[in-house]
């Protein structure tokens, strides 16, 4: 199924655009489009590695400090 998509640009963009003819703006946008919903899967990836990283982080600090408050001080 094939969607349409209008997209408003401004007077000064139209100019830029129509200075190179030979450029299929069709074909610009629809790459711009899946590169940006390839980027976000990538963040997304990405941010679930780093979520879990500082999750298993913090566990580590947590159970480190649970270890210290058990330990017998040293007193002077």
């Amino acid at each position: 199924m094939v969607r349409k998509l209008i997209v408003d640009i401004d007077d000064e963009l139209e100019k830029e655009m129509s200075a190179h003819p030979e450029v299929d703006w069709v074909a610009v946008a629809i790459k711009a489009i899946r590169d940006c919903i390839s980027r976000r899967e990538r963040c997304k990836f990405y941010d679930t590695i780093v979520d879990r990283a500082i999750a298993q982080d913090r566990k580590q600090r947590s159970q480190e400090r649970k270890r210290r408050s058990k330990s017998p001080t040293k007193k002077s």
